[in-house]
């Protein structure tokens, strides 16, 4: 264009916008420029006469909604992956602590809170926090509708308060106004939760300082409490759908384990079924029910005597052990004990009301465990009645056997052999007899041990008249049987008895071959047992070797030796007696018997050692100072024991 076509500006006139002008205007407002740094843009325009007033006033009203139009869209991302984010986590109290964190931030406030509504108590209690720092904010409990809190949680409306404490619109509580005044919180603001149609809480902000939310601030926190009850309802529904599926689970683990355990029960009580029907079935089932418990197993009697067991096992007699042992016989259930700080399990084997034996079990016992205890009890209760049926039948046969050897009859000898031979004992083979004294109200105690200990051994074992009476081969003290020299004199049987806390004599015979002398071995175990309390000696086994002079003296007692040895040796000493009713002669054996101690022989005559020395200085009178020293005390001596034996009314024949 000329200068020619160029129109002089008139003064007061508007500018037309310039192209360029504009251009770089849009530029500015597409880049997002602040309102700061557009104002200094459009006064620079304007001074160039670029741009009019109007321009300017639309591209600030412009970059206004292009800023809000950002900040919006800024904000529906954050909430988009706000929601993305809560509705990916599967965990309730991570939800809710996600929830509270998120709100916080976003907001911008001090303190985010959120609670849960308890219908049941009509109240509505804090439930997770953040940025709260005391315990009494975060336990606070309103009543649905009062205060900001209730009044949210009721479901009505967004509430806020500009600073609570003074805030008259509000209800109040004394103990939520102290939490809060704990806390410094002034203003608060919050929103409902609703899940399903129902208001199941509140979503809350609160600051330190007094001020009002805005409206966008409470347009957000209605976004964000919308999608947090939905993430917070997922995540309720899948946890307890996981719940269930890791209840289902384990339901199904315990089916399976129950079904193997059914299966284990059904194999093992094939297994005890075939130990019941096997020859050996006490060791076999302490075999088997060893391997099943993998641990230390015994069989006790109901006196705590262990009858049967592996492993080294304790002392089952003490109070702890019987007292379980009696409560598991009544209750027919096991009941666990301790033992010198080790723990063990009884299962009482029981038939009828009467305790047979006990099984004890070491360590401690699963419920698995327990079921096969039980089950094992009652297979030990069948095989302990089988035992017991097959012992008693065996008894019986004895108890007819040892009266028949021992009172014979006319009857048939041969058949008589042939029921000795079913318990080791032949017509041929040199047999003895022992006859065992124990107090009548332990002697079937001390059979039933005796018994035991014979099994397997030839021989017999039975009451017979008031006593114990066992025929069997000679025994060696090891054990075994032989017929030479050394036998057991029936200390064995002493010895087997007295650990049981059974005290016990025994008498023993000679050795006899033949059914016919069996008789006459039996009077002479018994002259010797007697002999044995003649001669104050309760509590040994001998036979007539071992009484030593009073054994020899046993054969000889009503000869007419013996009379004149009474009569030489001890004459005046019983006629004194006689006369004066004295017990000098008495007194005379104890001393010698107590090896010439006069302090034991006073103790056992149960006098003053002064009455003792007076007796025997009178003694001393009678038959001279030498009774006590050299040869003459050993014939003296001799010839007390022989008054002592005849004293108890024994005679050559043993009777």
């Amino acid at each position: 264009m000329g200068a020619q076509d160029r129109q002089p500006v008139r003064a007061g006139a508007v500018p037309s916008p310039d192209g360029k002008a504009l251009g770089r205007l849009l530029a500015l407002l597409g880049d997002g420029i602040s309102a700061e740094a557009l104002e200094t843009q459009l006064a620079a325009m304007q001074a160039e006469n670029a741009i009019d007033q109007g321009m300017a006033a639309a591209a600030r009203s412009l970059n206004a909604r292009l800023r809000e139009a950002s900040r919006r869209e800024g904000l529906l991302r954050v909430l988009y992956d706000t929601a993305t984010d809560l509705t990916g986590i599967r965990d309730v109290e991570a939800v809710l602590k996600a929830i509270v964190r998120r709100t916080r931030s976003l907001i911008g406030s001090d303190i985010a809170y959120l609670s849960l509504n308890d219908y049941d108590s009509g109240e509505s209690y804090i439930r997770v926090t953040d940025g709260a720092a005391t315990a009494l904010f975060r336990n606070i409990r309103m009543p649905l509708g009062e205060g900001v809190l209730g009044a949210v949680a009721t479901g009505e409306a967004p509430s806020q308060s500009a600073d609570y404490l003074t805030d008259q619109t509000k209800s109040h509580l004394e103990s939520s106004d102290a939490a809060v005044a704990a806390e410094g919180v002034k203003a608060i603001m919050g929103v409902p939760l609703r899940a399903e149609g129902k208001v199941i809480g509140a979503l809350l902000v609160a600051d330190r300082y007094a001020h009002s939310f805005s409206s966008d601030d409470i347009t957000l926190m209605e976004s964000i409490g919308t999608h947090a009850a939905v993430a917070l309802e997922n995540a309720r529904h899948f946890t307890e759908m996981a719940n269930a599926l890791a209840r289902l689970d384990q339901a199904q683990r315990e089916n399976l384990a129950h079904v193997k355990a059914l299966e284990e029960l059904s194999s093992l009580d094939q297994r005890l079924m075939e130990t019941l029907a096997s020859a050996n079935s006490l060791p076999n089932l302490m075999l088997l029910l060893a391997e099943s418990m993998e641990s230390e197993v015994s069989v006790v009697s109901p006196m705590g005597e262990t009858v049967a067991g592996l492993g080294t096992n304790p002392d089952f007699g003490n109070p702890a052990a019987l007292s379980a042992a009696e409560l598991s016989a009544k209750r027919s259930l096991p009941v666990p004990f301790t033992v010198k700080g080790r723990q063990y399990t009884v299962m009482s084997a029981v038939a009828g009301d009467q305790h047979l034996a006990s099984l004890v079990v070491a360590g401690h016992m699963s419920q698995d465990r327990l079921a096969v205890l039980e089950r094992s009890a009652l297979v030990l209760s069948a095989a302990l009645l089988f035992e017991r049926t097959f012992q008693d039948a065996q008894y019986r046969l004895q108890l007819e056997l040892i009266d028949e050897l021992l009172n014979p009859r006319s009857g048939d000898t041969e058949a008589l052999k042939r029921r000795a031979g079913r318990f080791g004992l032949a017509d041929n083979i040199p047999l003895v007899v022992r006859v065992v004294d124990v107090r009548e109200d332990q002697r079937q105690r001390a059979l039933a041990v005796l018994k035991q200990q014979a099994q397997d051994r030839p021989g017999i074992t039975a009451l017979h008249e008031s006593h114990l009476c066992v025929i069997e081969p000679p025994v060696r003290r090891g054990g075994s049987h032989r017929r030479d020299r050394g036998e057991d004199n029936g200390q064995s049987l002493v010895d087997t008895l007295r650990q049981h806390r059974i005290e016990a004599s025994v008498g023993s015979s000679e050795a006899v071959a033949g059914f016919s002398r069996l008789p006459g071995a039996h009077a002479e175990a018994d002259a010797v047992l007697r002999a044995l309390r003649a001669l104050s000696r309760d509590g040994e086994a001998a036979d007539r070797a071992a009484l030593g002079t009073a054994g020899m003296l046993l054969g000889a007692m009503d000869s007419p030796f013996a009379t004149q040895l009474l009569t030489a040796q001890l004459g005046p000493l019983l006629d004194y007696d006689s006369r004066r009713g004295t017990q000098l002669v008495l007194t005379a054996w104890t001393f010698l018997e107590n090896d010439a101690s006069a302090t034991a022989a006073a103790e056992a005559l149960h006098i003053h050692p002064n009455t003792l020395r007076q007796r025997l200085e009178r003694i001393d009178t009678v038959l001279g100072t030498g009774w006590r020293r050299g040869g003459r005390s050993l014939d003296v001596h001799v010839a007390l024991r022989l008054w002592r034996l005849k004293s108890a009314g024994l005679n050559s024949n043993g009777s």
